[in-house]
């Protein structure tokens, strides 16, 4: 009888977020493949099985920070619900990604890797213009039923997110969280805004 597969998925899973706690601690630069080794409590001849080299363990790490981050923003179309409420949950998947301290150093190391290693940075935006943006999706349905008006939905969810990462993701990225009280107000000011423009 054939021997079934093993299953290596948690095993990788583990050795991914130990590097990512090694990253954050040390610098891309400065973290090697022995750190992440001990760090994930495994052979280094292991961790190589599963990824080929350093490089290939932080851009796995962000880009399941990325799939995480479509993942939140996936909001189907409710003709039931208010387009405020709606609205507000796709400026919640955004501003989440910077709420979490892991996530928030992840975003640093790897901006300072982008930076210093210009391929990985092509590779990422190449892999986040493989996703499509399911605001525009949204927008689109919200327009045929009626609620918006909304020519563009490319550039209507191309402005929104805009918006929001201008004060939600790139401050707290370069300077930590935004106060929750100046958050909840922005949040809303900035929905309004959103609006004025496209309520039909």
């Amino acid at each position: 009888m054939a021997r079934k597969p093993r299953d290596t998925s948690q095993k990788r899973n583990a050795i991914l977020d130990a590097a990512i706690d090694v990253f954050i601690e040390n610098g891309y630069e400065r973290a090697s493949m022995d750190l992440i080794a001990t760090a994930a409590n495994s052979s280094k001849r292991t961790v190589y099985n599963h990824f080929p080299s350093k490089e290939a363990l932080i851009e796995k790490a962000f880009n399941r920070f990325l799939e995480e981050a479509y993942e939140a923003k996936n909001i189907e179309y409710d003709p039931e619900t208010s387009i405020e409420k709606q609205l507000g949950e796709f400026a919640e998947s955004k501003m989440m990604l910077t709420r979490d301290p892991k996530r928030l150093g992840l975003m640093r190391v790897t901006l300072g890797v982008f930076i210093t290693h210009p391929h990985m940075a092509e590779r990422a935006i190449q892999f986040s213009d493989s996703h499509e943006d399911s605001l525009a999706i949204w927008l689109k349905a919200a327009d045929k039923d009626g609620r918006l008006k909304v020519k563009n939905p490319k550039l209507a969810a191309e402005a929104f997110w805009s918006l929001f990462a201008g004060t939600f993701f790139w401050p707290p990225v370069l300077e930590g969280p935004v106060e929750e009280k100046r958050e909840k107000k922005l949040k809303k000011a900035f929905i309004e805004l959103f609006l004025a423009q496209y309520k039909a």
